[in-house]
Parts: structure tokens; C-alpha cells; sequence
């Protein structure tokens, strides 16, 4: 009796600790969170992820349920539909749902007193067969801005490439409204920052006043989105947040001397850049704040890598660039 006894607490100790192992870097989708919150066991589950997250990743892609609606692939008429009002319809209950389903797992998130790094990818959405389905943004301002409540955080990567951060209720569509300012206010704890956004400007580089000594010695701004997408038929670049005047060009003169000033305040920096690309060859650059030098950097490489410093150059790629980055991407 005594050694069922024993056995039995340790299965149950060996089972806790597996628990809390699996919730201890949480990787999550789309699809894994809605069965997780409709799980009989959503709230003990929860209760493991609160207090055992270290680290969240979560991954997201967009609308995926394709065969919601009873029409074959091949169907010609395939793409209207879904352009249509029934198939924007059907998307837009999707979005709702999925940033409801976000929006409680932030709700838990930042109740953690052990989560110290956060990544969140979006990708575009896109159909297995349809790729020409007009480009869609499903993320709120405030579901991301949740998130970024989280407190104590020491890495944070947000690539957001995939959709735009859309205004969710009246008072989110006002100039002030926007996710850099949120970012900002998390750079006295952070060590890593990684971004790439769809619209983003300087204001995301500015920490609160009373920051002299940061912690941060690695960032990496990413303002190309020439890869964001296998279906991409032009080479685009991030935005500016609002409607603040000036083009690509002003936005990255902006980006790079906030950086400069950023740089002074932080106590070791390792590696800051700003990674564009050139056009009309696609080839990724960075920016070396810490050099003032450009580097230009190979066919997928990582943000963080070496590349090959080059010298200063003015050429018309840049009133090219310019020109094709001010238009709106869709």
C-alpha cells in the first residue's frame, strides 16, 4: 500500500513538472490557442501558463479555414467569392475571434512574474491555391498593445510583416494612437529588440525621460518588406505611423538619427542597425549605427550578420525608392 502511495505522488510530482517543462517556453499558433481555450481544462492550463512562462512565441498566419465555404478550388469563381461580402464576412468573424482568443491569452501573459521573452510573428495570409486574394490585415492595435503590457519583459520580436495593426474601436484612430509609443515604453528593461512592422516611425526608438543607462545592447530595425510574402510581385518598404508627411526616405533618416541618439543612451551596445533594401535589385542593407557604415548583406541572411561593409553611394535608387515606398502597399 505504502509503495502504490509513493508511486502515485511521484507520477502526480513528475507530471507537474512536465506540465510546467511544456509551458515553460510556449510556442503557440492560431489553431493551438482556440483548442487550448475551448479545452474542458482552459483554466488549469492557463493557471501552468501564468505562472510558469518564460517565453512565448507565437506565431500567427491569417485566415486559414478555406473549405468553410463548400466551393472547389478549382472553381473559377473561387475568388470572387471570397472578395466577395459573404467571404469577407466569414474572414472578418475569424479576425474577431482570433484577437477575442489573443486578447485573454495577453489577459494571462501579463499577469507572469517569470515571462521574459516575447516574440510574435504574422505572416500574410494566403490562400494554398488563390494567390491573388486581395492582401487582408487581420491584427488589432489593441490585441498587440495587450501584449506589450507585459511587464519586465528582456527580448521583444515583433514581425508583424503580414498585416497592418488596424484601429479596433473610435478613439485608436487618432494620431497618438499607435503601437511605437507602447514599444517604446518597455525599453528600460529590454536587452533585445527586434521589429519589423508594416508602419512604424521614430517615436519607437524614444524611451521614457527619465532613461539615462539602458540595458538594450542589441536592435535591429527592419523597415524592408521584400520577403514578407512567396506571392510578392514588388518590393516594398514600412510606412510612417499616422499621416505625417514626408516619404521612405524621410522615415529612414528619421529611424537612423533617433537610433544615433538612442545609442547614447545605452550602456553597451553590441549591435544597432537599420536594414532597408536597394531597388531595382532587391539586395538587402543595413545601416551600422554603431560605424555610421553600410553593410550589404546576402540572399536570406540573418538580420544580424556580418555582410560586407560598402562605400557611400548616392544614386537615383534612392528618389526610386522613394517614390515606389510612398505608395500605399495594399
Amino acid at each position: 500500500m505504502w509503495a502504490h502511495l509513493i508511486s502515485a505522488r511521484i507520477c502526480k510530482q513528475w507530471s507537474e513538472f512536465a506540465h510546467t517543462a511544456c509551458f515553460r517556453d510556449f510556442y503557440v499558433t492560431q489553431k493551438t490557442l482556440r483548442c487550448l481555450l475551448s479545452s474542458p481544462y482552459v483554466e488549469s492550463s492557463l493557471r501552468l501558463v501564468k505562472n510558469s512562462v518564460e517565453t512565448l512565441d507565437l506565431n500567427l498566419k491569417g485566415f486559414e479555414d478555406w473549405d468553410s465555404i463548400p466551393l472547389s478550388r478549382q472553381d473559377p469563381r473561387a475568388v470572387n467569392v471570397w472578395n466577395g461580402a459573404h467571404g469577407h464576412a466569414v474572414r472578418a468573424a475569424w479576425t474577431t475571434e482570433l484577437n477575442n482568443d489573443l486578447l485573454y491569452l495577453a489577459t494571462i501573459i501579463k499577469q507572469s512574474r517569470r515571462l521574459r521573452i516575447l516574440r510574435i510573428q504574422a505572416t500574410s495570409e494566403l490562400h494554398p491555391l488563390l494567390r491573388f486574394l486581395e492582401r487582408r490585415d487581420y491584427l488589432f492595435l489593441s490585441t498587440i498593445r495587450a501584449f506589450l503590457s507585459a511587464s519586465n519583459l528582456t527580448s521583444l520580436e515583433l514581425d508583424l510583416c503580414g498585416t497592418r495593426l488596424m484601429p479596433h474601436q473610435s478613439q485608436e484612430n487618432g494620431e497618438g494612437f499607435h503601437v511605437c509609443t507602447s514599444i517604446a515604453a518597455l525599453l528600460p528593461t529590454l536587452r533585445r529588440l527586434r521589429l519589423r512592422m508594416r508602419t512604424i516611425c521614430a517615436d519607437v526608438l524614444k524611451p521614457p525621460q527619465h532613461c539615462t543607462s539602458l540595458s538594450l545592447n542589441e536592435m535591429l530595425i527592419n523597415l524592408s518588406l521584400s520577403n514578407e510574402s512567396p506571392v510578392t510581385t514588388s518590393a516594398a518598404h514600412a510606412t510612417r505611423c499616422g499621416s505625417s508627411t514626408g516619404g521612405f526616405l524621410q522615415l529612414k533618416a528619421d529611424m537612423e538619427k533617433q537610433a544615433q541618439v538612442l545609442v547614447a543612451q545605452m550602456a553597451a551596445p553590441k549591435i544597432v542597425r537599420i536594414l532597408t533594401h536597394t531597388l531595382p535589385n532587391i539586395k538587402m542593407q543595413a545601416f551600422d549605427v554603431l560605424t555610421g557604415r553600410n553593410v550589404t548583406l546576402s540572399e536570406g541572411a540573418e538580420w544580424d550578420d556580418d555582410g560586407e561593409a560598402i562605400e557611400d553611394q548616392v544614386s537615383d535608387e534612392e528618389s526610386e525608392i522613394s517614390d515606389l515606398s510612398s505608395d500605399d502597399d495594399g
